[in-house]
């Protein structure tokens, strides 16, 4: 069950969706393929060393089918929406059978550094054009003039670039463990959403599922990517 999340939005928010345009996955021979590599044996600057650890992060993803897609937690997230005009209510929107794609664009984002002892690797990573598809379905209770809805469709949120800042503990330049990970997102988008043609409501739906899809990517890069960048680095801890 995904977390449950709050917004709190005017039946005059406004939230444009974009023309759809192609998915710039990295195409070989059709199929979508992981950034190249650039990792180094005997990894000794701060790039090189983390250039290592992301580098086994998208091959622990790649054994996992991640680079083709993930799927996002079994089971339905219900995101109560808060709705502030004449009265109050609220609508019940549900997303299932949720994937993400995108991930194995796992990469460095800009130079790495050490701290004064080398003990410490800062730096920070991206994954780029990352996706959740969905299915949803929209109750509204309806209020003043607002009518009651039901509605039901697909959507996709892209986010341009999703960051993590990290810090990583080095132990003779061997990485050790994960001493801090923040996580930041770039510029997102709705880029689709179906049977909302007709909506009186479309204005709080779209914002909707732009705030919760914004945070089932922030999740994804939180608790699944790091994981597998911590996996990355306890072996090459124990190598």
């Amino acid at each position: 069950m995904l977390r449950i999340v709050s917004l709190a939005v005017a039946l005059g928010a406004c939230a444009a969706i974009p023309g759809q345009r192609d998915d710039p996955l990295r195409l070989v021979g059709g199929d979508p393929q992981p950034l190249p590599a650039r990792a180094v044996d005997n990894p000794a600057t701060p790039n090189q060393i983390l250039d290592a650890v992301l580098e086994g992060a998208v091959q622990n993803m790649q054994t996992l089918g991640w680079c083709e897609s993930k799927n996002v937690q079994n089971g339905e997230s219900i995101l109560p929406l808060q709705v502030d005009i004449i009265g109050h209510s609220s609508e019940n929107l549900v997303i299932t059978h949720a994937n993400a794609t995108g991930l194995c664009s796992l990469r460095r984002s800009k130079s790495a550094s050490f701290n004064t002892n080398q003990g410490v690797l800062t730096g920070s990573v991206v994954m780029e054009d990352v996706r959740v598809n969905a299915a949803f379905s929209v109750q509204f209770d309806g209020v003043g003039e607002a009518p009651a809805q039901t509605e039901a469709g697909q959507v996709v949120e892209q986010v341009e670039k999703l960051f993590a800042d990290i810090q990583i503990n080095l132990e003779n330049l061997v990485p050790q463990s994960i001493a801090s990970y923040k996580v930041r997102l770039g510029r997102d988008e709705l880029k689709k959403v179906t049977n909302l043609e007709d909506s009186a409501m479309k204005d709080v739906h779209v914002a909707g599922f732009r705030k919760a899809l914004r945070e089932v990517l922030k999740k994804i890069m939180a608790t699944n990517v790091k994981v597998q960048i911590n996996k990355s680095i306890q072996s090459m801890k124990s190598a």
